[in-house]
Order: C-alpha cells, then sequence, then structure tokens
C-alpha cells in the first residue's frame, strides 16, 4: 500500500513552480518527480511526464538522481544552476565534489570557476582528472606489488637466516655435549690412574722373597705399561675436550656474527621501508601537481628508476655481506617485478 496521500495535482503545481525558480529548485522538482513515480498508477508516469509536466523521461530521470546525489543545494547554485554540470560532477566521489566547485580550475591557460566554464570545458576537465586518478591507482597498484613481492623477498631471505641460527643453536649445544662427555672420560681415566698407582705403591714391599720380588716386578711393568695405556688416552681425550671446546667458541662466534647480520638486515628492511613511504608520498605529491599526462609519466619513470637504482646497490651489498646466494634471491625479486612491468605493457 503507497504511504504517500498528497493529490497528484499538489504536486503537479509544485513542480511546476519550482520550474521556474532554478538554482535550488532542481534538487527540489528531482524530489517531487520521486514523489509522484511513487504516486502515480502503474503506467501513467510516461503521459504524465509529457502532458502535466513537459518532461522527457530522461530528463525526468536526471533531475531524480540529482536530487538522490545532492544535499547542499548552495553546490549547485555555485555551479551556475546548471543541471547538465551538476550530473557531469557525478563523476567525481561525493567527498570531493565541493572541494572541485570552490576551487577555480585551469582551462586552456586561464583560471575559470565551474560556473564561468563551459559544458564542454567542464567534460574535458573531468576526464583529466580521471586519466591522472587512474594513472595514479596503477602507480598505486605497481608500488603494491613491488612492496608485497619485496616482502616476500625478506620474509624468505629471514626464514632462510633463522633456519641458520637454529642450525647453528644446535652445532654449539653439540659441541659443549661433546665438551662434557670428554671432561667426565678425562675424571674417570685420572680417577683409574690414581688407582693403578696405589696398587703399585701396595705391591713395593720390603724383606720379599726373590719370587714376591719378581711377581711385583712383573706388576710394576705391568701397572706401568697401563699406566702409559692410559696415559694415551687421557691425553687424547684432552685434546678432545680442547677440540669440542674450540667448536663451541667458533659456534658461538657463529652465532654472535649471524645475530649482528640479522640486525643490521632488519635496519636496512626498515630503512628501506622508510624510503618506499617517502618516495610514494614524493609521488603523490608531483602527482598532485601534475598538469598533464606525460608530466604524469615522467614522474613515476624518474621515481621507479630511482628505487630500480637503489635496489640494485642493495643487492651488490647484500653479496658482499651474506654471499651470492642471498643475493641472487633479491635480482630473482627484481627481475619477478620487471616481467610483472613488461607483461602489462
Amino acid at each position: 500500500m503507497n504511504e504517500i496521500t498528497r493529490p497528484i495535482e499538489v504536486i503537479t503545481q509544485e513542480i511546476n513552480f519550482y520550474k521556474l525558480q532554478a538554482g535550488n529548485a532542481i534538487i527540489e522538482i528531482g524530489k517531487r518527480l520521486h514523489e509522484a513515480k511513487l504516486t502515480l498508477p502503474h503506467g501513467a508516469w510516461g503521459a504524465w511526464l509529457q502532458n502535466e509536466v513537459e518532461f522527457s523521461e530522461r530528463t525526468a530521470q536526471n533531475f531524480m538522481r540529482i536530487a538522490k546525489e545532492y544535499r547542499n543545494p548552495q553546490l549547485i547554485a555555485d555551479m551556475g544552476n546548471s543541471a547538465t554540470k551538476a550530473l557531469l560532477l557525478l563523476s567525481l566521489p561525493a567527498e570531493e565534489r565541493e572541494e572541485f566547485v570552490g576551487e577555480a580550475h585551469e582551462i586552456d591557460g586561464e583560471e575559470k570557476t565551474v560556473a564561468a566554464m563551459t559544458t564542454k570545458e567542464m567534460e574535458r576537465l573531468l576526464k583529466e582528472l580521471e586519466a591522472e586518478r587512474t594513472e595514479k591507482e596503477k602507480v598505486q597498484s605497481q608500488l603494491d606489488l613491488f612492496q608485497t613481492e619485496k616482502d616476500n623477498a625478506v620474509d624468505a631471505a629471514y626464514k632462510e637466516t633463522e633456519d641458520k641460527l637454529e642450525a647453528l643453536v644446535n652445532q654449539k649445544e653439540a659441541a659443549e655435549q661433546a665438551k662434557r662427555e670428554a671432561e667426565e672420560r678425562i675424571a674417570a681415566m685420572e680417577s683409574e690412574m690414581d688407582e693403578l698407582r696405589m696398587q703399585a705403591e701396595q705391591t713395593a714391599l720390603p724383606d720379599e722373597s726373590e719370587l714376591e720380588k719378581i711377581r711385583r716386578e712383573a706388576e710394576n711393568t705391568a701397572n706401568q705399561k697401563a699406566e702409559e695405556a692410559m696415559q694415551k688416552k687421557l691425553d687424547k681425550a684432552k685434546k678432545d675436550a680442547e677440540k669440542a671446546k674450540k667448536e663451541a667458541k667458533e659456534a658461538q662466534a657463529a652465532i654472535e656474527a649471524h645475530e649482528a647480520a640479522q640486525k643490521e638486515a632488519e635496519e636496512a628492511m626498515l630503512k628501506a621501508k622508510e624510503e618506499l613511504a617517502q618516495v610514494k608520498a614524493d609521488t603523490e605529491k608531483k602527482l598532485k601537481a601534475a598538469g598533464s599526462c606525460i608530466t604524469v609519466f615522467k614522474v613515476h619513470f624518474e621515481a621507479v628508476q630511482g628505487e630500480i637504482n637503489k635496489m640494485l646497490t642493495c643487492i651488490d651489498g647484500v653479496e658482499e655481506s651474506e654471499g651470492k646466494e642471498e643475493a641472487d634471491k633479491l635480482r630473482k625479486a627484481l627481475k619477478s617485478l620487471c616481467q610483472s612491468v613488461q607483461d602489462n605493457l
């Protein structure tokens, strides 16, 4: 059931009244056309437009669209009360329309307000703005793609760094375990040697018979040989312990060097992100000041060229500090980005 109860005759009179007012009346006409369309029975809309208010359906639709999109009647007045310009301005986002109307724009070297420019001039200007907006979105998309590729390369390198660090930690733990085992073996051997010495001392008793003397000498010889063999084992165990200590020390040094390189890489990544953000800000600033597609292209070209040069320098630095394998990964990411750009040309 239709909730609008006003008579169609009243609505018709109001539309014809506002047709004579221009300006703010555009919105009021659009509102009442919408009201009339809801009020009229099915099939009567076209005839009513033609006979009662002398509007085509296209004109009526335009008025209703303006009434729906514009909440500030003064904005239409600032456009010279032009419904055509109001329709053209709908190509801009709602939050940008008021700023666009409030500023003067350069048209063929002359500053003009929206009210002063012709419909064709306004249409051309809006097309240029749309082209700039499209170009900005394309550049932003390329920057986002580059950032994604860069982040992926950094994440891969960071994960590999973490794996290497874990391997070094495991190596250090194994070396320390070997050191502990060697020290335990040394302690056991020293204890066994002490026991052998005690046995040798106990066998050296005075006033023994010749047989006992021979037996004692034989035992002493056996003990001496056993002690020499044990000494050799002890010397070897000490060498093993020293080797284990050295390996543990080298592993610790490798971990510290790796952590320092990792910290340096993280700082370089943070710096690169800050530089990228600055490049994006500078690019957007230049784009805003640019007046033609050629100028826009030059701005983007210089920005991208500068970033590529920085990335090449960064890759050379990585090759010197981290090795060719790490640098090749970054080269692969950069080649992938360049190939993506080439595929879009």
